[in-house]
Order: C-alpha cells, then sequence, then structure tokens
C-alpha cells in the first residue's frame, strides 16, 4: 500500500471533448428520442389504416358483393386487410408489455475491503488519479476484461451508483502496471458521466428492439399452430396477417440497426477518450504492451476452456481457471501474437464496431506521450491476501454460471494433479 501510494501522484490533465465525441453525443441524444417516437408513430399508422380501410373502404366493397359460392371468397379477400391489421398491431404492441427478460441467474462474486485492502486502496487512488466516482461495489469474475457498469441498471441512473468488475485472469496474467491501465480505462469511463449513461440507455433500446425482432414467444407459436391446424382458407387469412407481421419487424430491424450504429460510434469515440485515461495513468509506451497482453490472455482463455473440456469428459473439475489461463497466455508466440492482432485490426473496420482497432489506439495514446504515474511492476496478484483462494473461488462460479453444476471446492483438481485419459 505504501508503494501504491508512492506511485499514483497527482491528476490525470482535463480535457473537452472531442468534436466527433461532440457529435456522436448529440446523435445519441436525438436518436434516443427518436426511436421510442418511431415506434409509436408505427402503430399509430396501423391503427389509422385500420380506421380507414373499415369506414371508407369496406363499407362499399360490402354492398357490392357478388352471389354464390364467390360471395365467400370476396368476404375472406375483403376481411384479409382487416385481420394482417388487427395481427400487425397486436404483434406491435404485445412487445411494449411482454417483452421483458428475467436477468440471468448467475452467481456474482463480491470483494471485501476489508479482505483486499490494498486492490480497494489502488482503486480508491486511480479513482481520485481520473476524477472519477468510486464505485459502491466491486466483483470478480473468470473473464478477461474489466468493466464499469450501473450497479441497478435504469436505477442508478441519476447517481453515482456503480460497480467495477475485475476478471480475475487480469489478476493471474498481468502485472499491476498493466492492471493499472486496464482499471484506469475503466475509470475512464466513470469519469465520462452523461456519455456512459447515455450509451446504458440507447444499448437498452438496441436490447430492446432485438426482442422485437427476433425473440419469439408462446403468441407465434399459436399462430403457427393455427395456420398448421386450421381449413385452408383460414389458413391463407392468418398466413397473409403474418406477412404483414413479418413486414413490421422487418421495419422495426432497420430501426434497430440504425440504432445500433449510432450507439458504436458512440462506443467508439467513448474507448478512445477511456485510453486517455490509461495512457497518462500508466504511461503512453505501456499502452501497447498492456494490449499484446490482453490479446495474448484472450488466446489464454480459449485454450483453457479446451483443457477444461478435456477434464470434463474425464469427470474431472480443474482448479485455479485464472491462472490456466495466464500460463497458457505465456505459451502464445510473438507471431500467434501478431497474427491476432492483425485479425482483430480486420474484424474492427466493420461499421458496426464497438471498439476502434487495436492500432488506432495505440497510436492515438502515443500521442500524448504520457510518462505515466504509476510505473510499479509486480504481479498484480500481490494485490491480494490470498489470491488463490479467490480463483477456487471464481472457478466454481464459472461451472455453476457455465454449466449449472453447484461445486463442493474441495472436489475441484489442481491441473498439476489432473492426468488425462487417452
Amino acid at each position: 500500500m505504501d508503494l501504491i501510494a508512492a506511485e499514483l501522484q497527482g491528476t490525470v490533465p482535463r480535457s473537452s471533448l472531442n468534436l466527433p465525441y461532440q457529435f456522436t453525443l448529440v446523435m445519441v441524444a436525438v436518436m434516443m428520442m427518436l426511436m421510442p417516437v418511431l415506434y409509436c408513430c408505427l402503430i399509430a399508422a396501423a391503427c389509422y389504416g385500420m380506421f380507414w380501410y373499415w369506414t371508407e373502404i369496406l363499407p362499399t366493397a360490402m354492398e357490392n358483393l357478388p352471389r354464390g359460392r364467390a360471395m365467400i371468397l370476396a368476404v375472406m379477400f375483403y376481411a384479409s386487410p382487416i385481420v394482417a391489421g388487427l395481427m400487425m398491431i397486436l404483434f406491435m404492441i404485445k412487445p411494449i408489455f411482454f417483452s421483458l427478460v428475467l436477468p440471468k441467474d448467475s452467481r456474482q462474486r463480491s470483494l471485501q475491503r476489508a479482505s483486499e485492502p490494498a486492490l480497494f486502496d489502488l482503486v480508491d487512488r486511480i479513482c481520485d488519479a481520473t476524477r472519477s466516482p468510486r464505485p459502491k461495489r466491486i466483483d470478480i469474475d473468470n473473464e478477461v476484461n474489466a468493466s464499469a457498469s450501473l450497479r441497478r441498471g435504469f436505477l442508478s441512473l441519476l447517481g453515482k451508483d456503480l460497480v467495477l468488475t475485475i476478471g480475475a485472469p487480469l489478476v493471474a496474467g498481468m502485472n499491476t502496471r498493466q492492471l493499472t491501465g486496464v482499471l484506469a480505462h475503466e475509470f475512464g469511463h466513470f469519469a465520462q458521466g452523461g456519455g456512459m449513461k447515455s450509451t446504458y440507455l440507447i444499448r437498452t433500446i438496441n436490447m430492446w428492439f432485438a426482442r422485437v425482432v427476433y425473440q419469439r414467444d408462446r403468441l407465434d407459436e399459436m399462430l403457427d399452430h393455427a395456420i398448421s391446424e386450421s381449413d385452408f382458407r383460414i389458413s391463407l387469412l392468418l398466413m397473409f396477417g403474418k406477412l404483414f407481421v413479418l413486414l413490421s419487424r422487418s421495419i422495426l430491424w432497420c430501426f434497430m440497426m440504425v440504432a445500433h450504429a449510432i450507439s458504436c460510434m458512440m462506443s467508439r469515440q467513448m474507448e478512445y477518450d477511456a485510453d486517455r485515461y490509461e495512457a497518462f495513468v500508466a504511461g503512453s509506451e505501456q499502452f501497447k504492451n498492456t494490449s499484446d497482453r490482453l490479446q495474448a490472455l484472450a488466446a489464454g482463455q480459449q485454450a483453457m476452456y479446451g483443457t477444461v473440456m478435456s477434464a470434463l469428459n474425464d469427470s474431472v473439475l480443474l482448479d485455479d481457471l485464472p491462472n490456466i489461463t495466464a500460463a497458457k497466455a505465456n505459451e502464445v508466440t510473438a507471431s500467434e501474437l501478431k497474427k491476432m492482432a492483425k485479425s482483430h485490426d480486420e474484424q474492427t473496420q466493420s461499421f458496426f464496431s464497438t471498439h476502434p482497432s487495436d492500432a488506432k489506439r495505440i497510436q492515438a495514446a502515443k500521442k500524448y506521450n504520457a510518462e505515466g504515474m504509476f510505473q510499479l511492476e509486480i504481479p498484480a496478484s500481490r494485490l491480494f491476501k490470498n489470491f488463490d483462494a479467490v480463483c477456487t473461488g471464481v472457478s466454481t462460479d464459472f461451472y455453476r454460471n457455465a454449466l449449472g453444476v453447484l461445486v463442493d471446492p474441495s472436489k475441484l483438481t489442481r491441473i498439476e494433479q489432473f492426468d488425462p485419459k487417452d
């Protein structure tokens, strides 16, 4: 803790929002207002079309019905727009009330200040350096990632109720300078305040539109069943109505993609801004080392999953998954790392990429020419009193969340003791 206190002195220089960031903030605000309005306008247009057809077209059509069997076909023909309109309106209104998805029952492991004072002291000092609010809670999981989020979703929009989540593989596979840089990046998101909350809102809207477009429920199943089991004339009416349902979802798909594109623009600008905090805290030159280490750890995690699956085939549950990930990351060669970086940069060229390419981010970080406030390079696991116990807890959480298996920690097997069967 004395070493941490000696390293982190001063604050990250303030920087006015650049033009692209300001532009995307305005775009997000406009889209936030337009998307729900456009959706309601679409429903209103469908209702007006139904009313107009019912009052203007249908009465005249019914007065001129032919006789005999032709009358049945004519009635079906004139009734089909009503059936289609009612179905379209029903399927558009339904998601407003019935598209809520319950949160996944996943276990969250929270750290306590009394148990990990050095880590909490580091977090507090990074918050002070970045002028960001301190998180109300620090969670740890088995992901090669760290994230800043609103602790209670919508309920935290008006306050500073934030949660920091740290991936244990980062702690296992990084030194303190690299980890501090990653955390400074996340606290850069904390410091963005309005930008982070705006992004949360628009991503929530995107998720809602995605459920409207793609999610199917019992009403969809009932419609499909009615089409397959009804008399062919009724089936034709219902199939015509289903076409209008698909049409409405296609329009909503366009809404969803536009909102997604805007949110991605916002996200990329936020990443550049958060990178500035990382550069000033850990150093501009250190930024590339940290990026390369994150790539290696991501590859190490994929290799770890393969090892875990191999052990599961032998009915063995491995312990210490974060350190397995770190060990696998150490096996990644420089040439493999270069190929991964190239592939990652190619994947981030899309207009719908949430992050800029690593090459562009590294170049932007170098422009700050920051020496870095924090230069202490010792194993990040030393920030914890008993990191092995944390890794065991994270491993049991992984099995519970991923496999639905409640595991007795004493039943886990160290990888050194694992002898794979042929």
